[in-house]
C-alpha cells in the first residue's frame, strides 16, 4: 500500500529531512485526522481549536529564548509550558530596557525568536484544512464562511510572525500530493516546488490582504463573543493596525539599519519605498478608525476619580481580563493549572517575600530607565525622571559622599505624583503588596557616616541605628523578609523594583510544581488601536488631527490626568511605554522602528534605583547607579533578522551576515 504526504514546499521538506525530525516516517498522533474533520461538527471544531492553539501568541506559555536542542534542532518558544518549562522568566519584555532578570540580562541576540519549522508545519495543517471548506456537507453557507474567514486570519498571524522574525518568506496557499515510494518523481516535484522568500514588501501586503480577507468574511461577533480568544471582524482589522503599523514603521526606518548582502539587493529584507510607508501608514489609520467608529470597544474604566483608582482599575484590568471584557479584543486563555495548561508568571515574578513556597522569585527587574519615563500629574507632558540630589545629571555613578540627597521618610514617598501606571506596573520601594510591606533596600550609612551597599555582603551584619536598634544592609537578616539588592540564589530584585503587572494576589504557590498560574493573557486591546492611531498620525501627517489628540489622551484620561497634550511623536511614544510596559510591546516597538542598536550599543547597561537607610536620622535617599554584577549588552544591527533555518540545503537566500 501506498503512502502519500504533503508537501508545503521544498525548502520545508528539506529542513526537516535534514534535521533530528522524522518527518517522512511518522504519523502524527496528536492531530485530528482529515477524514474526522469531514466527519463532524465536533471534528470540525477540534481541528480549528488545534490551529488556534498552535497560533504564534507570545504569551506567557512563550519564552523568548530558542536554545538549541540535541533532539529537535530549535526548540519552539511558543507554548512552552510543557512539563518543566524552566526559562527563568525569559518573557519578551525582558530583553528590553524597561525590564531585565535578577539572573540574567540579555538582549533578543542570534538565539532567540527562531519560529521556522512549526511555522510551516502549522501552515500545512491550515491549508489542508482550508482546502477541505467547501467539501464539508455538514454545516451550512454562512458556516463556511465563518471557516474561511477564520482559516484567514490565522494564517495572517502565521506570516505576520515569520515576517517580524525573517523579512521576506515564501507564499504557500496549497498542499500538494506525493508519492515518496517514486524516487524520480519525488525529486521531480521537489524541483517542481522551490517556492523563492517573496520580498519583504511583497510579505507586508499579504499579511494586510490576509487580516482583509478575514474581516471580510467573519461576522461582528465571533463564536465565543463576548470572551474574545476567537476572531471576529474586529479582530482581524485589530491586528491589521498592529501589522500595518510595524510595516510602515520598517519602510520609514529601515536605512536606519542598513543591511548587505544578496537578501537586501533582492528585497527580501528592506527594498521599501516612501510610497510604501505612505500606504502602510494610511491602512493603519483606516483599519484602527473603523474599529474606534465601530462602537464595539471602548477603555476600560476610563474616568478615574483619582490616581489611586486609576492604578487599581489598570491592575484589575490585567490580573482580571475577563472584567474588561470592554478594552480586551483577542486574549489566549488559561483555564486550568497544569502541563500544556497552566503558565508560570505568579512564581517568577513574586518579590522574595511573598514567594512562599516556590525556591526561585524575584526574577522580573524594572529598570530605572522604564521608571524615568512616567509623567508627573504636575508636569504633564514630559517625563519626571526620578531626581536624587541637588542638581541632579541624572549620571548612574552611584554614591558620592559630596552629594546631598534628598531624604524621605517613608520611602515609598520618592515616587509621590507620579503616572498611576508605575504603581499598577511595579512593586515600589516601601509599598504593600499581599498585605505585605515589601522591604527594597541597597544598603546602610552607618552611625560614623560609612555606605554599606555590596550586594555581596553578609546579609547579617549588624549595624547600630539611631533608635538604638539593630539594623542589616538589605532590612533585614534572612532573604525571606527583604526583596531587594542581596546577591543570593537571585531572588531580590537587582534595579529597586520588583514586578506587579499579572499578579495574581490569591496565587500561592504549592512548591516546585510548575504551570500553576492561569490568568489570561490579553495579546491585543483597544489602546492599542487608540495609540496606533496617534502614532501613524504623528508620523505621517496623514488622516485626522482632532482624531489623533483624542485617541492618545483617552489613555492618559484613564491614568487620571486632567490636562490633553498635542498628538506629537515625541508625546505618543512615550504614551506606548507607560501605557503597554511589561506587554511585549516594547520590544517590537524597539525593532520595528530601528532603536536597538542604539540603545544596546557599546555594551549598554540597565539602570537601578538604589535605596539606603541612613542610620544616623532613619531617613532613605535613593542613588541612581548601573545594575552592579551584571556586563553590558550590544545589539548587533543583524540581530533584526532571525537567520533562515536551512539555507544551504533549501536554496533559500539567506538573510544578512547569516
Amino acid at each position: 500500500m501506498k503512502k502519500y504526504i504533503y508537501i508545503i514546499s521544498i525548502f520545508a521538506v528539506l529542513a526537516l529531512m535534514a534535521g533530528c525530525t522524522d518527518f517522512l516516517d511518522v504519523k502524527p498522533t496528536n492531530k485530528v485526522s482529515a477524514d474526522e474533520v469531514v466527519s463532524s461538527p465536533a471534528g470540525i471544531r477540534a481541528f480549528m481549536a488545534n490551529l488556534y492553539y498552535r497560533m504564534p501568541i507570545e504569551a506567557f506559555d512563550f519564552t523568548a529564548e530558542s536554545k538549541p536542542c540535541p533532539d529537535q534542532g530549535y526548540r519552539d518558544g511558543f507554548h512552552f509550558n510543557d512539563g518543566a518549562p524552566n526559562n527563568s522568566a525569559r518573557y519578551v519584555w525582558l530583553l528590553t530596557d524597561d525590564c531585565t532578570g535578577s539572573e540574567v540580562d540579555d538582549i533578543p541576540g542570534e538565539a532567540y525568536y527562531q519560529w521556522w519549522d512549526t511555522a510551516f508545519e502549522l501552515l500545512h495543517d491550515l491549508n489542508e484544512f482550508y482546502a477541505l471548506i467547501p467539501t464539508l456537507e455538514m454545516v451550512d453557507d454562512d458556516t463556511r464562511r465563518e471557516l474561511e474567514g477564520q482559516s484567514w486570519f490565522i494564517r495572517g498571524q502565521i506570516y505576520f510572525a515569520l515576517a517580524r522574525r525573517y523579512g521576506g518568506v515564501p507564499k504557500i496557499e496549497k498542499v500538494e500530493p506525493l508519492d515518496i515510494n517514486d524516487d524520480a518523481a519525488l525529486e521531480e516535484l521537489i524541483k517542481k516546488l522551490r517556492i523563492p522568500r517573496m520580498k519583504e514588501v511583497e510579505t507586508w501586503d499579504y499579511i494586510l490582504e490576509c487580516f482583509d480577507k478575514a474581516a471580510d468574511m467573519l461576522g461582528e461577533d465571533s463564536t465565543d463573543y463576548p470572551n474574545h480568544t476567537m476572531a471576529n471582524r474586529w479582530t482581524a482589522l485589530a491586528y491589521k493596525s498592529r501589522a500595518a503599523l510595524h510595516a510602515a514603521s520598517l519602510a520609514k526606518y529601515w536605512d536606519e539599519a542598513p543591511l548587505t548582502g544578496e537578501a537586501v539587493d533582492e528585497g527580501c529584507v528592506g527594498g521599501f519605498t516612501e510610497e510604501d510607508m505612505n500606504r502602510y501608514y494610511q491602512a493603519c489609520l483606516d483599519c484602527s478608525k473603523e474599529v474606534i467608529e465601530s462602537g464595539q470597544y471602548a477603555l476600560y474604566m476610563p474616568n478615574p476619580s483619582s490616581p489611586e483608582e486609576a492604578t487599581k482599575n489598570y491592575v484589575h484590568m490585567f490580573q482580571k481580563p475577563e472584567d474588561a471584557q470592554i478594552e480586551t479584543i483577542f486574549v489566549k486563555g488559561f483555564y486550568r493549572k497544569g502541563r500544556k495548561y497552566g503558565t508560570n508568571q505568579d512564581v517568577w515574578g513574586q518579590p522574595a517575600q511573598t514567594g512562599g513556597a516556590w525556591p526561585h522569585p524575584g526574577r522580573m527587574n524594572p529598570t530605572l530607565e522604564f521608571v524615568d519615563n512616567f509623567e508627573s500629574y504636575d508636569n504633564p507632558g514630559e517625563s519626571a525622571r526620578i531626581v536624587t540630589y541637588e542638581g541632579e545629571k541624572f549620571d548612574y555613578d552611584g554614591y558620592k559622599e559630596d552629594r546631598v540627597y534628598y531624604k524621605f521618610d517613608n520611602p515609598l514617598d520618592m515616587f509621590a505624583g507620579k503616572d498611576a501606571r508605575l504603581a499598577a506596573i511595579t512593586i515600589l520601594p516601601g509599598s504593600t503588596w499581599r498585605d505585605t510591606h515589601i522591604v527594597i533596600q541597597a544598603g546602610v550609612v552607618d552611625m560614623q557616616g560609612k555606605i554599606h551597599h555590596d550586594i555581596t555582603a553578609d546579609m547579617k551584619a549588624q549595624y547600630m541605628g539611631w533608635d538604638g536598634k539593630v539594623h542589616y544592609q538589605f532590612g533585614a537578616a534572612d532573604n525571606k523578609f527583604f526583596s531587594g539588592f542581596c546577591f543570593e540564589r537571585g531572588n531580590n530584585t537587582r534595579t529597586g523594583f520588583g514586578f506587579r503587572k499579572y499578579m495574581d494576589p490569591t496565587f500561592v504557590s504549592s512548591g516546585s510544581v510548575w504551570n500553576e498560574s492561569t490568568t489570561d493573557w490579553i495579546d491585543i486591546r483597544y489602546a492599542e488601536i487608540l495609540l496606533n492611531y496617534a502614532e501613524a498620525y504623528a508620523e505621517s501627517g496623514l488622516g485626522d488631527g482632532g482624531l489623533a489628540v483624542q485617541c492618545l489622551n483617552a489613555t492618559r484620561r484613564r491614568a487620571a490626568f486632567t490636562t490633553d497634550i498635542p498628538c506629537t511623536l515625541e508625546n505618543v511614544l512615550r504614551e506606548r511605554r507607560s501605557e503597554f510596559g511589561m506587554e511585549n510591546n516594547r520590544h517590537w516597538d524597539l525593532m520595528r522602528r530601528r532603536e536597538y542598536h542604539k540603545i544596546f550599543y557599546n555594551s549598554y547597561r540597565r539602570g537601578a534605583l538604589e535605596p539606603i537607610l541612613d542610620l544616623r536620622d532613619g531617613k532613605t535617599f535613593f542613588v541612581r547607579a548601573y545594575r552592579q554584577y551584571i556586563g553590558g549588552c550590544t545589539f548587533k544591527e543583524k540581530y533584526y533578522y532571525r537567520g533562515i533555518p536551512g539555507w544551504n540545503v533549501s536554496g533559500l537566500i539567506k538573510n544578512p551576515q547569516q
